[in-house]
């Protein structure tokens, strides 16, 4: 589902995901949800809009590929995307007292992967921009590896995915 301009409704569209490059993953998204979060910047109340771009944040799937240097995550993984991710060797995620990544925290108005500054979806080959490093509303999506959360193949996706925001 994109999000051509603020406001407008969303649109299905085929959009063709680029695999993962290192240090990410490419994630099946089984289930996403709408969440209050979406909705504001999708109206673009208060702040700069990044459009053409695919929203989401809440959700639940399955890794379906991993980038160079993952080796924490496997294919067949079941994950929760978090927009607050953790590098693990920045002072905040070395810190017992934050989590505010210095790499990961949360940018709503980037809209393209840390590493390269590109963005991973196309349309026709027109890019179309991340939201806060999830972008749920695609069936596949590519996601920082620090970004994304194993957890038990036995919790429900379809409940859990609400944990993800």
């Amino acid at each position: 589902a994109v999000a051509w301009e603020a406001g407008k409704p969303l649109s299905m569209e085929e959009v063709e995901v680029a695999p993962p490059q290192a240090m990410e993953v490419r994630d099946k998204i089984l289930y996403t949800a709408l969440c209050h979060t979406d909705v504001y910047f999708w109206e673009a109340n208060g702040q700069t809009p990044v459009f053409p771009r695919i929203l989401g944040h809440e959700a639940g799937g399955i890794v379906e590929s991993v980038g160079e240097g993952v080796t924490e995550l496997v294919p067949g993984d079941h994950v929760l995307p978090v927009f607050t991710g953790e590098c693990k060797e920045c002072a905040h995620c070395m810190s017992e007292e934050s989590n505010l990544c210095d790499l990961l925290r949360i940018n709503v108005d980037r809209g393209v992967m840390i590493d390269d500054g590109q963005s991973r979806f196309t349309i026709d080959g027109k890019p179309i921009f991340h939201f806060l490093g999830t972008s749920t509303f695609s069936e596949y999506t590519v996601i920082h590896v620090g970004c994304v959360t194993k957890i038990d193949p036995e919790a429900p996706l379809d409940k859990v995915c609400l944990l993800s925001c």
